[in-house]
């Protein structure tokens, strides 16, 4: 059921406009909102950045368990990428943008520019990206994960017999594997961040040979509002393998994990970053989420709300455009 809601009165605007700044600033700021998202895929893929096998780190287990693993990256490029993709199609739709194209002539105008930021490919004009993100690491290890699959060369005769020969292998990961990731947006207005939310949520495929494969399932478990980062994608994933090796002792390696376990173990550890941490952390999790989420989907289902969330983002880029030029 659609509950009909205007984006001025819908909880999530309210919700966000507490802690974030009502118009673009000219200067850093830091306000910050931290999406923390748990990556499922759903099927293989292919994480590499080139060649045959999978990008792999060396790094310590846990934060209490120092033994050394090989664990699977998912490289920062490979996540932001999609999601401004997935950005871009929605901005053509509306016909900003139509004419702006990476590597060639980026417009510094539509919404991509002025969030995740651009050089200058010709004349002047360059944007800081104001979505932070890093590398995420597979909560298990690379032994346990992958597996090599060959690929065979298509035929289409009706001769019978040999079909197709084998003609190249490559490391894929499982499926039900897990990356705990974190995207901070920085000095964004509340219309800036539902678009970058509508991105994460819209993208369902990462990785090489994403047409075929690469389906993953992106579930916001948290948010975090601060005044700089809490922590990092590698130090969340050590903290909930710490946590699910207490629970599940030596078996984390042998059977997929459950995704209700990986979340409650990623709460633990936003919990425990926010007792420590030096500056104020408010987490945002829970029923309270999940009350705020329902506010985005009723939004966006909504035709006049989604017009109005839309009028206001495009108000906030004119008027920091106005500013710059100045």
């Amino acid at each position: 059921m659609i509950t009909q809601t205007s984006w001025k009165d819908s909880f999530v605007k309210k919700r966000l406009e507490k802690q974030l700044p009502n118009e673009i600033p000219l200067f850093p700021k830091r306000q910050c909102v931290s999406l923390v998202i748990v990556r499922e895929f759903d099927s293989t893929a292919v994480l590499t950045t080139e060649g045959q096998t999978l990008d792999v780190e060396l790094v310590r287990c846990g934060r209490k368990n120092k033994d050394l693993i090989s664990r699977v990256l998912l490289q920062k490029r490979k996540q932001i990428a999609p999601e401004r993709r997935t950005g871009r199609a929605f901005n053509r739709d509306l016909g900003w943008g139509e004419k702006c194209a990476y590597m060639e002539q980026m417009c510094g105008k539509c919404p991509d520019c002025l969030i995740y930021g651009f050089a200058a490919t010709s004349g002047e004009g360059a944007q800081r990206s104001r979505v932070w993100t890093d590398s995420g690491f597979a909560i298990r290890s690379y032994e346990a994960m992958q597996r090599s699959i060959t690929l065979n060369a298509i035929s289409d005769t009706t001769r019978g017999g040999i079909s197709g020969s084998a003609f190249a292998e490559r490391e894929h990961i499982r499926p039900q594997v897990f990356f705990p990731t974190i995207e901070t947006a920085v000095d964004v207005t509340p219309s800036e961040f539902m678009y970058i939310l509508r991105n994460i949520l819209a993208t369902t495929r990462y990785g090489a040979e994403s047409n075929r494969q690469g389906f993953v399932q992106n579930h916001v478990v948290a948010m975090l509002f601060s005044r700089g980062e809490v922590l990092s994608n590698l130090a969340l994933t050590q903290g909930v393998y710490d946590r699910l090796l207490e629970r599940k002792g030596e078996n984390l390696n042998e059977f997929p994990l459950e995704r209700s376990e990986v979340v409650e173990a990623v709460l633990d550890v936003l919990h425990e970053e926010a007792r420590e941490s030096y500056l104020p952390v408010e987490i945002c999790a829970g029923e309270e989420l999940q009350a705020l989420l329902a506010s985005v989907r009723d939004l966006w289902r909504s035709e006049e709300a989604n017009e109005e969330w839309l009028r206001e983002l495009e108000n906030d880029h004119r008027a920091y455009l106005e500013k710059l030029s100045k």
